[in-house]
């Protein structure tokens, strides 16, 4: 049976990109060193995605778009999120609708703010190399 939301929330593209992403980080041995702020940055650029830096709530966190983000003025309008290592919950990658209209209180936990300047460039390339030599496995 399909629920509310994978039928009339999200689109394919977006539950596909989802379980993509899930897939590929349960492969990932451990994450323990690696904050969402790096693996959001690897998961988009493995998956064409934009990465967003700002706060879930008070904590600061990043995630990924699912689409382009519109210039709107307010909270409504921004496309659905794909967050790779949700903040105090399970499970850890999640869909959030951002804009669906009886879920507001949903999407509005993310606020965007100003690009982090501390991020580990190589942690992310690694990562991005970890999440695409399943890829290169399964071509041979």
């Amino acid at each position: 049976m399909k629920g509310y939301s994978e039928r009339e929330v999200f689109t394919m593209r977006e539950i596909t990109l989802w379980q993509r992403a899930t897939r590929r980080i349960d492969l990932l041995p451990s994450l323990n060193s690696v904050r969402c702020h790096e693996l959001a940055r690897a998961v988009g650029r493995f998956l064409d995605l934009p990465y967003q830096d700002g706060f879930y709530g008070f904590v600061d966190h990043s995630w990924l778009w699912l689409a382009p983000v519109p210039r709107t003025i307010g909270r409504l309008g921004f496309p659905n999120i794909l967050d790779v290592y949700a903040v105090g919950g399970l499970p850890m990658v999640r869909l959030v609708a951002c804009d669906a209209p009886s879920l507001p209180h949903v999407g509005w936990s993310y606020r965007p703010g100003e690009e982090r300047t501390d991020i580990d460039a190589a942690m992310v390339d690694d990562l991005v190399v970890r999440l695409s030599s399943w890829d290169e496995e399964r071509r041979k």
